[in-house]
């Protein structure tokens, strides 16, 4: 093998195993469709446990620490909740083990009852596409349950594969205009089906140079406009709060409309 060969060999590599890893389609037996990251710390904010009603769990951008002010997610569903009888948490993104841990013991709670588990999954940035996986993780997974809202603010993606190569070249990426992470998002969000998978939301900003979202197949799109420039990706979970607060409280009600 020449050192062409090797080179371009090195190349080819990273980006077929970019492709297996996150492109949407039928997965073989056995084969978990996204490696499950870990931060090795748990952190996790559980604001209620019921043994029915929806199941909400959203991730969080940043670690959840002591006194650490809400993102707009978080914030949203927080107010959405009001006094419902249901389960609702917030983990971050980095902790999808102990997500699913959790979620998956409200979900047999409620199966012990006979109730058919409804889900909503929220977040934002990088949260955002952490929900997006999850979706597709308990989809492939799990059975008889249903996806009542997958909700989805600025869905991006840093590379989960390390090396300076890499981290230079998402510098790199992330600075040219239009351009973000978020075709990792598109692949790792599952289309509504009006069946298991009721609703996708997502909403998106594209002023931000560095880091911003996009459109992204099969959902409800809305793009975040705001004339006085103080919108970027950093707080457009804030900017569009009102908005999210509002679709949690329609998902919640749906789940009291009969399918529960």
């Amino acid at each position: 093998m020449t050192r062409t060969d090797r080179l371009l060999l090195c190349l080819l590599l990273p980006l077929s195993a970019l492709h297996c890893g996150c492109a949407g389609g039928v997965f073989g037996a056995g084969v978990d469709p996204f490696a499950e990251p870990g931060s090795g710390r748990e952190s996790a904010e559980i604001l209620r446990e019921a043994p029915a009603g929806p199941i909400i769990l959203s991730y969080a951008s940043a670690p959840l620490t002591p006194g650490a002010p809400p993102d707009g997610v978080r914030a949203a569903v927080a107010r959405a909740i009001g006094r419902e009888p249901l389960s609702a948490a917030c983990f971050y993104r980095e902790e999808r083990g102990p997500a699913l841990r959790w979620i998956r013991g409200q979900m047999e709670a409620r199966r012990r009852r006979g109730l058919r588990p409804g889900i909503i999954l929220a977040g934002h940035g990088l949260g955002a596409t952490e929900a997006s996986e999850t979706a597709r993780e308990l989809l492939f997974h799990e059975r008889d349950f249903d996806i009542l809202l997958l909700l989805t603010v600025d869905a991006v993606k840093a590379s989960r594969y390390g090396g300076p190569a890499y981290a230079a070249g998402n510098a790199i990426v992330n600075r040219l205009p239009g351009v973000s992470h978020s075709f990792t998002a598109y692949n790792a969000a599952p289309a509504p089906d009006g069946r298991q998978v009721l609703a996708h939301i997502n909403y998106y900003q594209t002023k931000s140079v560095n880091l911003h979202g996009a459109a992204m197949p099969h959902a409800e799109n809305h793009l975040l406009v705001d004339w006085t420039g103080v919108l970027n990706h950093g707080n457009a979970d804030d900017f569009a709060m009102p908005n999210l607060t509002a679709d949690l409280r329609y998902a919640i009600a749906r789940s009291r409309g009969g399918r529960r």
